[in-house]
Formats: C-alpha cells, sequence, structure tokens
C-alpha cells in the first residue's frame, strides 16, 4: 500500500462553499463535491415489527438483536449494504433463504417502527457479477436503486461490477433521470481524453436542470436531527485493475481526494456527528486507510468473504468501525450512534441476518400493500416478461454438440425417452423434477410470472442454455420441466440409434470407463442416514466417490447454495435415483 490512501491529512485547503445545503467545490482540480441537501426524518407510515407480529425476536448467537446496546434510542441509526450482484429476492425453490431487498425493507421499518432516525449506504456492486441479458441486467440495477431510495438510502459507491457494466449505461438508467437519492459516489474517479486526466465532474457533468455531477465525491445526509457525512472513493489495488479494463478512466490520488472531503465536511456550519466511508478496497487497505484517516468513523469495506464477520473490526484505539456486509445481500449491518453524557460519540454494531422473520406478513394482496417492494418487484417480472428476456437467452452448443457438430444432436423431451427406458420414465414422473415448472407459474409469489425470467426457468426446463433446448411454452413445450436430457443431454441421436456405444457415452458425461457407478441406492441411503462427522467412516471404493463428485456437481448447478442451501445429494439422490438392474415389464413400478 502506498500513499495514494494514506497520505495524511493537512490543513489550510481553501473551501468555496456553494450554498447553504451545499458541499462546496473544493481548489483541487479534481473534486467539485456534491450538494446534498437530502434530509429525513422518522417515517410516520411505520408498519408493524415484523417480530413483534410473530411473537418472537430473531437471536444471533444466542442474543436478541441490539443486545447490550443503551436503552435509549441511538442518534441515527446507519444501514450498511453492499455488494448485492443483483440478487434482488430469494428464489424461494427451497426453504430456508436469506435476503432480498423485501426483506430488508421489512427489518428497517421495524427499527422506524421503534421510533429510530435511520440512513442507508451501500458499497456499491449492485450489477450482477455475470448476466445472459445485459438488458436485464440493468433493469435490476435500476429497480435496485429504486428501492434504495424508498429505503432512505444517501449514497451508493461504485464497484468491480459497476464498472464491467459501464457507468456510463447504468448512469442513464438512473442518475441521468432524475436528480434524487441515493448518489453514486466515487470521488477519485476520473476520465481519460487523449491521454490526459479529465476531472470527475467534467466527466460525469450534471445532468440538465442540476448542480450535482452524476458521480460524486461526498454527501451531507440530516437525519432526524444528526448530520452525517459520507464520502465514496474506490481503492488503490481495484482503481489499478479498473484501468487496466478500461483505458476511458483513471484514478487521482486518493490522499489528495480525501484531504478536499474531509476539509469541505468540516466547514460546514454544522459538523457532521459521525464520517462514513464507503471503500471499495480490500480490508487490508481499509485497515491501514482508517488508520491515517481518523476522521471517519465508520469504513465500509469489500467483503473477504460471502458471509460476513459478526464483528466489526476496530482502529485508533476503538473509535473507528471497519465494516463487511458479506455477499448478495444476505446481511444488514447496523451502526447506532449514541452521544457520550461528557462529550464524543459511542458506536454500537449489529450484524443482522435477513431470515424468514423478516418475510412481510399477512396474504399477497395485504403484504404489497404495506410493503413497497413487493409491488416494485411484481413490475419488474412483469418488465421481463413483457420485453421478452427468456426468448432472448443465448444459446450455445451443449458439450455432446460440440462432441459430434455433425450429427446435428438435438433435445427431444422425456416422452421420447419412456418407450425403452419405462421404468426410468415411471420413476421420473413421481419426482418433482417432472413437474418443475409448475412451481414458477403456478406457485412462486414475491414476485409471480417467474416463469418469463430465464435466471429461475433455467432450472426448471431442459436446456434453456443450449442449442435446440427450451425457448418458451408455446415453441417447446415438450422441453418443460426438468426433464431426462437435463442431466444427460440431447438425445435424438441415442434415440435413433440407442445401440451406438458412442452415442451412449455422450448420455453419460460422468461415467467414461468400465466400472464408474455410483455406490448402491442402499449404501447412499446409509450415508445419507449419518451425521456429517461419521459419513466418512462408510467404506467406499475410489471411483464410486469420483462418480459421487461428478453426479452432485452437476445437481449443484442447480441445487446451490442459494437456491438449495439444504442440498446433501445423499439424502437427495435416493429421491431420484434411477437406476435399475433391468426394466420391469411394461405395467410394473420399479422397486425404489
Amino acid at each position: 500500500m502506498t500513499g495514494a490512501d494514506t497520505t495524511p491529512p493537512g490543513k489550510g485547503l481553501a473551501v468555496r462553499v456553494l450554498g447553504a445545503i451545499a458541499l462546496g467545490g473544493v481548489t483541487l482540480g479534481i473534486a467539485a463535491l456534491g450538494a446534498c441537501g437530502w434530509s429525513r426524518t422518522p417515517s410516520t407510515a411505520t408498519g408493524t415489527d415484523p417480530a413483534a407480529a410473530a411473537g418472537t425476536e430473531p437471536m444471533i448467537g444466542g442474543q436478541p438483536l441490539f443486545a447490550g446496546w443503551p436503552k435509549q434510542k441511538p442518534e441515527v441509526a446507519i444501514v450498511l449494504t453492499g455488494q448485492t450482484f443483483g440478487f434482488l429476492q430469494p428464489c424461494g425453490c427451497s426453504r430456508p433463504q436469506m435476503g432480498g431487498l423485501e426483506r430488508r425493507a421489512v427489518f428497517l421499518n421495524s427499527l422506524k417502527a421503534k421510533g429510530w432516525s435511520l440512513v442507508g449506504f451501500d458499497l456499491g456492486d449492485l450489477y450482477p457479477h455475470k448476466s445472459a441479458i445485459d438488458d436485464q441486467a440493468r433493469l435490476k440495477y435500476k429497480f435496485t436503486m429504486d428501492a434504495l431510495r424508498e429505503m432512505d438510502y444517501v449514497a451508493v459507491g461504485v464497484g468491480k461490477t459497476d464498472f464491467a457494466a459501464g457507468i456510463d449505461k447504468l448512469l442513464g438508467e438512473y442518475a441521468v433521470q432524475k436528480e434524487q437519492a441515493p448518489y453514486l459516489l466515487a470521488g477519485n474517479l476520473m476520465g481519460l481524453a487523449n491521454d490526459k486526466p479529465q476531472p470527475r465532474e467534467e466527466r460525469y457533468p450534471p445532468p440538465p436542470g442540476s448542480k450535482r455531477p452524476m458521480v460524486g465525491l461526498a454527501e451531507l445526509a440530516n437525519v432526524g436531527g444528526a448530520t452525517v457525512g459520507v464520502v465514496g472513493i474506490v481503492g488503490k489495488s481495484l482503481a489499478e485493475e479498473l484501468k487496466k479494463e478500461d483505458p476511458s478512466v483513471t484514478f487521482a490520488d486518493n490522499g489528495e481526494v480525501l484531504k478536499g472531503a474531509v476539509a469541505a465536511l468540516d466547514a460546514q456550519a454544522k459538523k457532521p456527528l459521525v464520517n462514513v466511508l464507503l471503500y471499495q478496497g480490500t480490508s487490508t487497505e481499509a485497515g491501514l486507510l482508517a488508520t491515517a484517516w481518523p476522521q471517519f468513523q465508520i469504513v465500509l469495506c469489500q467483503a473477504d468473504d460471502p458471509e460476513p464477520p459478526q464483528f466489526p473490526v476496530t482502529a485508533n484505539n476503538g473509535k473507528t468501525l471497519i465494516v463487511q456486509v458479506g455477499h448478495k445481500g444476505r446481511y444488514v449491518g447496523v451502526v447506532g450512534v449514541f452521544k457520550k453524557p461528557g462529550g464524543g460519540i459511542d458506536l454500537r454494531y449489529q450484524l443482522v441476518p435477513l431470515t424468514e422473520d423478516f418475510l412481510t406478513p399477512g396474504k399477497e394482496e395485504e403484504a404489497r400493500k404495506v410493503n413497497f417492494v413487493l409491488p416494485l418487484l411484481e413490475t419488474y417480472s412483469e418488465t421481463v416478461r413483457d420485453r421478452k428476456f427468456l426468448i432472448r437467452t443465448p444459446k450455445a452448443p451443449h458439450p455432446s454438440q460440440i462432441q459430434q457438430p455433425k450429427m446435428n444432436l438435438s433435445f427431444v423431451g422425456s416422452d421420447k425417452c419412456q418407450n425403452c427406458h419405462q421404468a426410468q420414465f415411471a420413476r421420473w414422473k413421481e419426482t418433482p423434477h417432472s413437474h418443475a415448472l409448475d412451481a414458477l407459474e403456478k406457485i412462486a409469489k414475491r414476485p409471480s410470472l417467474r416463469n418469463f425470467d430465464g435466471e429461475c426457468v433455467q432450472c426448471h426446463v431442459v436446456g434453456l442454455h443450449y442449442k435446440t433446448g427450451y425457448e418458451d411454452q408455446k415453441a417447446t413445450p415438450h422441453l418443460a420441466h426438468v426433464g431426462c436430457e437435463s442431466c444427460h443431454g440431447p438425445g435424438s441421436g441415442h434415440a435413433t440409434n440407442k445401440d451406438n456405444a458412442g452415442l451412449q457415452l455422450l448420455q453419460i458425461p460422468w461415467a467414461q470407463n468400465a466400472g464408474d457407478r455410483l455406490p448402491p441406492l442402499d449404501v447412499i441411503k446409509k450415508i445419507g442416514a449419518l451425521p456429517s462427522i461419521d459419513r466418512g467412516k462408510v467404506a467406499l471404493k475410489p471411483q464410486e466417490s469420483l462418480i459421487i463428485n461428478r453426479v452432485s456437481a452437476m445437481c449443484a448447478k442447480c441445487h446451490d447454495h442459494d437456491n438449495d442451501p439444504n442440498f446433501d445429494f445423499f439424502v437427495y439422490w435416493p429421491k431420484v435415483a434411477h437406476t435399475f438392474p433391468k426394466d420391469p415389464p411394461q405395467g410394473e413400478k420399479p422397486e425404489k
């Protein structure tokens, strides 16, 4: 770490105050701080506390939320989130699942029900890690920003995924439309034109009718009588990475940028009670920065791991909190700011897992009336349907189609398989796989219409991302649900030439050698019935362990930690097992 992030603060920097609600423009040519003037008081339209409605309160480590906090209300409660990566709502395919904008809104409403004054800041990385359709990813970004605005967020940082999407494109989705919170902050961001740095306020100028650059450095939030300052910058390591990936951007020296931000905040008639830094950098970098810049009492940085630590790291003799909140919006961090009787402030922290305790109570119609996120999500689903994103899903060749390009292999549907594999087909018909799409068409709520969303549909049909795979219910109804070819691949070749050994091998990519078999079903059931610590005591052949890993990895493409946190191959496989010594006579059911 060099001086780019840790240059110590200096004095004597001139600040030109633009107005009563402005932070001002500093003499550095790289920074013109945004004018906030944004203020909120606790909402009077608070709903019921979900914990009170349920008669229980979520417990963390055996303790209720905010255990050990002072009994009085905090001067302000600062809500910290980040790195949601486009995660709007749990898929709902299994329980329990965590996170989502609905639960976040319910949780924040529960704090308002206590009479707390809230303000929200997000680190950034709102844009998905990856998306099959860029238009849908940008739609997610817009709806997330809309939701954050209604949740009293003031500022959002800019992260790696946001840069990868193209900052100009994301600005067009939200910041250009209207001057409104939350505002984007990346104070050290600059343009690069003709190999010369371009000041941020020129590269990202205010939209028509506004005085605030579309990408700012700092904001002030007046919340329930307390003033909170927030600054956003990109850390050195990420900045270096981004400069290599996007030749149109560069970054100013963070030390100089922070000098300007701190001086501008200190120059306000009403100085902030607390300053927050949205730092798009690693926790190691954040620790060095926090020590060099004690003017920031709270530093929110990138998470080291998707699962965040329960407690923040402290710096400056406990006066600075360095916070991580994990990935995909599964957790929210809350910092309570309390005034000490003799002067100064006391900071308390609570990491909150967004569990099912924070589901909106009531039936669907009632829930949508009390939680603004639900109709917002429904509008998102309607937009996905109306813009026909499903049929725009890119199609790539399946591995089998790549291995045998001259055969024009295609998906034919599970009904074609039953002609020869009657026992397996009968077994499949008894499993949830055989009606998987029904879960999206008939069951899914909050939002509905997920059968038009490829990000959901991909795990409920055959071959959505492959050539000749599922398109929609009108064009390819025979490929609805999770069928034989979801795992075995396109079956047209095998269906027309069942004795071809090469084609047979294409249908079982996990078993390419003699003896490649799963253990007997009774052994798998035995392992599944044991505690995890004892499962290694069951002897398996090396090949059996290998095939277990291969098959389980195929299952986990959909039964991953987000969509099915309880997935256990040894418990799940017996429910769908369909390998039999030989097919029973027609009409008989195979042994399970």
